[in-house]
């Protein structure tokens, strides 16, 4: 089975998300940002992270127009009563072409050896949409997700589904 690592990069140094990202021996990283930029952390915008990555040797691709937490498709969000607002939908995401073919690429570039990580600004993966929308369809998909937590700890999608199900119950 194949593996896809994800990550968040909100409140790390650049130096410590490098680092995780050789502990896990990535050498490719999916940049799933709707939008790119970061006002607070100005090395994560997109042209200055791509350089700072390719000098370490890891490879940058943006899918935030396929895979991003903020499609302009109206379609892909339910409305949430106990939040007031509509959320992505993992299930109605699923059912676009262009989302597909975003899931379509991750897994082909899987094919060819890559050891891929999802990133997003969220530290936490099931407060992102990297846990509960990217690592069900993968997870569904039976590609093994691993998602590396905000000490650097392995965290599987399983236990993503748990926190998200204790988290509601609340």
């Amino acid at each position: 089975m194949n593996e896809i690592f994800t990550i968040g990069y909100g409140g790390r140094e650049t130096d410590e998300f490098i680092a995780l990202l050789n502990q896990y021996e990535i050498d490719t990283l999916v940049d799933v940002r709707s939008q790119p930029y970061s006002r607070f952390a100005p090395d994560f915008c997109k042209e200055r992270l791509a350089a700072i990555l390719n000098r370490s040797g890891i490879q940058y691709e943006f899918m935030g127009n396929s895979l991003g937490g903020r499609p302009g498709d109206s379609n892909c969000y339910t409305y949430s009563p106990q939040r007031k607002k509509k959320l992505l939908d993992a299930r109605k995401c699923e059912s676009r072409a262009f989302y597909r073919q975003g899931i379509s690429r991750l897994k082909r570039g899987l094919s060819t050896g890559r050891r891929i990580a999802i990133m997003c600004s969220e530290l936490e993966p099931h407060e992102c949409h990297r846990g509960y929308v990217l690592g069900k369809t993968l997870d569904d998909d039976e590609t093994a997700v691993v998602h590396i937590g905000r000490y650097g700890e392995r965290l599987s999608q399983s236990q993503i589904r748990e926190i998200e199900y204790q988290e509601a119950l609340l």
